[in-house]
Parts: C-alpha cells; sequence; structure tokens
C-alpha cells in the first residue's frame, strides 16, 4: 500500500520491487504465529530491504552516514 502511494506522487518508485516484505511486517505482529525464514529467503529479504532502503536515501539526498 505505502508504495502505491508512493507511485501517484513520484514514478520512479516504479523502479523498485518489495517483494514479500510486507509478510514480514505482518507476522511480527502475530506472535503467536512465528514464522522463521529459511536462509534464502532471509538473505532474499535483506536484498531487498537494502535496495529499498538505498533507493529511499538518494531520494532524500541522504546517506547512510546521515541517518
Amino acid at each position: 500500500m505505502l508504495l502505491h502511494l508512493c507511485k501517484e506522487h513520484d514514478p520512479d518508485f516504479s523502479t523498485i520491487s518489495v517483494g514479500d516484505l510486507s509478510d514480514y511486517a505482518v507476522e511480527i505482529r502475530y506472535p503467536d504465529e512465528f514464522y522463521i525464514p529459511s536462509l534464502p529467503e532471509a538473505e532474499e529479504s535483506m536484498a531487498i530491504a537494502e535496495t529499498v532502503m538505498n533507493f529511499v536515501l538518494r531520494k532524500l539526498d541522504v546517506g547512510k552516514k546521515d541517518i
């Protein structure tokens, strides 16, 4: 949903993929159904998260050292 809203204001957001990161945001809220991803799933999610972070930092013209 957040990506969709961002795309409405800035078409550059259409160039990134967030994969299934939303699943982790939902799963963490319900600890009774805790899910531990496999190593490949975790590595893929970390790569996606880093790509999104770098994209947003570039859009904000901010470096990692500034956050």
